[in-house]
C-alpha cells in the first residue's frame, strides 16, 4: 500500500460505534450548584455539599448536614412562621404572621407493654432516630447513618418514652428489654411521621415484649 493510499484509508476511518459506546459509558458530571438555589415552589433543590436555603420572603430550614438535599425541610411562606425554633422567631411585621409564631415541633412517643397482657412495663431502654439519609428504614451505622436524637430513654412505671422534636420522620429502637423480658425480633418501630396535621397530639407507637423462658409471671 502506498503512502497516499494509507493516508486515504486513515482519514476515512471514523470511530462511530466505539465513540457512541464510550460516550454512553462516561457518567455525566455531577452538578452541585442547584442545591443552593430555591425551586419555584420554595423547596430546596437536590445536590450534595451545599447549604440549601429558603428564597427571600420565606422563613424556612437551613440544612445542618452535609447531605443538604436529603435532610432539608421544605421552605414555607412566612404565614407558617417556620421553623420558629428557639432562639429563632418570625420577623415582626411578616405578612400573615402574628407574634413569634408556634414552634414546628411535636412529641414522638413509644409505649412499652407486655405483649400478652398489654400491661405497661418499666425498664426498657430506647433510642430515638431521625430519618436523615434518604434511605428507607433505620440505618444506625455505616457511611451515612441516620441521626440519633438526644440520649437513651428508659421507660418509667407508665411504660412511656417521649421526645419533643421538629417535624420529620422518626424511629424508636429498643436497645434493652425490661427485666424478665426478651427483646422483640425486630426492635425498631415502624416509621413515625410528625407533621403539621398531627403535631398537636403527637405520634405514638406501642411495642410489646414477651417474657423470658422460665420467668415468673406477676399479676
Amino acid at each position: 500500500m502506498t503512502s497516499r493510499e494509507l493516508r486515504s484509508t486513515w482519514t476515512s476511518w471514523r470511530p462511530r460505534v466505539f465513540g457512541m459506546a464510550a460516550a454512553a459509558l462516561l457518567p455525566a458530571a455531577p452538578s452541585y450548584a442547584a442545591a443552593a438555589e430555591p425551586s419555584p415552589d420554595g423547596a430546596p433543590l437536590g445536590g450534595y455539599g451545599a447549604a440549601a436555603v429558603c428564597p427571600p420572603g420565606h422563613d424556612g430550614w437551613f440544612a445542618p448536614h452535609s447531605h443538604a438535599a436529603l435532610s432539608s425541610r421544605p421552605c414555607r411562606p412566612p404565614r407558617h412562621c417556620g421553623p420558629c425554633r428557639p432562639p429563632r422567631h418570625c420577623p415582626d411585621g411578616s405578612p400573615d404572621c402574628d407574634g413569634p409564631g408556634s414552634p414546628e415541633t411535636g412529641e414522638v412517643t413509644v409505649i412499652k407493654e407486655d405483649a400478652d397482657t398489654e400491661n405497661r412495663l418499666a425498664g426498657a431502654v430506647f433510642q430515638l432516630w431521625e430519618e436523615t439519609n434518604g434511605i428507607p428504614g433505620l440505618q444506625p451505622t455505616g457511611f451515612q447513618p441516620d441521626t440519633d436524637i438526644e440520649g437513651p430513654c428508659t421507660t418509667g412505671a407508665d411504660g412511656v418514652c417521649s421526645r419533643t422534636v421538629p417535624f420529620g420522620l422518626y424511629y424508636w429502637a429498643e436497645t434493652q428489654a425490661p427485666p424478665g423480658y426478651d427483646l422483640p425480633l425486630n426492635p425498631v418501630s415502624l416509621p413515625l411521621v410528625l407533621n403539621e396535621e398531627n403535631a398537636g397530639q403527637g405520634v405514638t407507637t406501642a411495642i410489646g415484649n414477651t417474657r423470658e423462658s422460665g420467668a415468673i409471671k406477676s399479676e
